[in-house]
C-alpha cells in the first residue's frame, strides 16, 4: 500500500508515529477477536477492493487497530489517501486501472475536529459511488445502528450499498481481562425494490455463550458474497479454508509482528506459499 499524503491523527489526537507498534492480524487472531477464516474472507475481499467499517459504541476498542491490521491483505499497487476531518479537500488522484484508491477516514463523527462528520461524510460515499473504496471507523454498536447514523448525516442508501462489509466489535469483561469479538459481520448491496433499496446479509456472528463465530451459516449468504466477489461459491468457500489454515499456521508458528506477517502475505500473494 502507497500512502498519497502523510497520515493525520490517524490513531485520534496522536499522529502515527507516536502509536506504538501496531498489533498484526495474527496477534488478533491469537487473543480470538475473531477466527482464521474469517480473516480470510476479508483478505479475499480487500484483495477485490472491499470497502469496511469497524464500529464499536466504546471509545479506545480496537476498531483502527483491527482496521489498520486488515490492511495487510491490501494489493501492493492500493492507493491511500488519509482524511484530515474538518477542511478536508478530497485533493485524490483520478481512478487508475493499476489498483485501488481507498479513502482511509481515521473516524466518522463529530467528536474530533479531524474526524470526519456531515457534508464530508456525503462527499466521502459521493467518491464511493465513483469507484474510490473506504475503509474507516465509527461509533455503533449493531449494524443497524451504524446505518442509521451515515443516514442521519445524509447518505443515501443508494451510495451505501456501495460498501461492502460493516463490522461491529463487541468489549466483554472477563474477570481481570477484556474481550474483544467481531459480533457482526453484514454485507451490503443494493436491493430488489429500486435503485434507493438496500440489501444487508448477515454473514457472520459471534455466540457469545460459547464464544464461537458462526461464518456463512445463513441460508443465502455464502452465494450474496460470492456473487459480490466475483468467484463461485465453491471457490470463495476453498479459498477462505486455504487461506485460512495458512494465517493459523502463522499464529501457531509465532509470526506476529506486523512486518513478518507483511512479509509472509507478500510472499503467499506472490505465489510462494503454499
Amino acid at each position: 500500500m502507497r500512502a498519497l499524503n502523510e497520515p493525520y491523527s490517524w490513531w485520534g489526537w496522536h499522529g502515527w508515529s507516536d502509536q506504538p507498534e501496531p498489533l498484526s492480524i495474527t496477534q488478533i487472531l491469537q487473543v480470538g477477536t475473531m477466527p482464521a477464516e474469517l480473516a480470510a474472507l476479508f483478505w479475499l475481499s480487500l484483495e477485490r477492493s472491499a470497502s469496511l467499517i469497524l464500529a464499536s459504541e466504546p471509545p479506545s476498542s480496537g476498531k483502527t487497530t483491527i482496521l489498520t491490521a486488515l490492511f495487510t491483505f491490501l494489493p501492493p499497487e492500493t492507493r491511500a489517501y488519509f482524511t484530515r476531518g474538518w477542511g478536508e479537500t478530497f485533493d485524490l488522484p483520478p481512478l487508475s486501472d493499476a489498483g485501488p484508491t481507498y479513502i482511509l477516514v481515521n473516524e466518522i463523527s463529530d467528536d474530533l475536529p479531524v474526524y470526519s462528520w456531515g457534508p464530508y461524510v456525503v462527499r466521502i460515499f459521493d467518491l464511493l459511488a465513483e469507484g474510490y473504496c473506504l475503509g474507516s471507523t465509527m461509533h455503533a454498536d449493531t449494524v443497524e445502528e451504524t446505518i442509521e447514523q451515515l443516514e442521519e448525516e445524509g447518505v443515501p442508501q443508494r451510495h451505501l450499498a456501495h460498501l461492502t462489509f460493516i463490522a461491529t466489535l463487541r468489549l466483554v469483561h472477563g474477570g481481570r481481562r477484556i474481550l474483544r469479538r467481531l459480533d457482526e459481520v453484514a454485507l451490503l448491496g443494493p436491493g430488489s425494490s429500486g435503485p434507493d433499496d438496500l440489501s444487508i446479509t448477515p454473514v457472520s456472528s459471534w455466540d457469545a455463550e460459547r464464544d464461537s463465530f458462526r461464518l456463512l451459516e445463513r441460508e443465502g449468504s455464502a452465494a450474496a458474497l460470492a456473487q459480490r466477489l466475483g468467484l463461485g461459491e465453491g471457490e470463495l468457500r476453498q479459498e477462505m479454508e486455504r487461506r485460512g489454515r495458512f494465517l493459523a499456521g502463522l499464529v501457531r508458528d509465532g509470526v506476529l509482528t506486523h512486518e513478518a506477517v507483511q512479509r509472509a502475505v507478500a510472499e503467499y500473494q506472490g505465489g510462494a506459499a503454499p
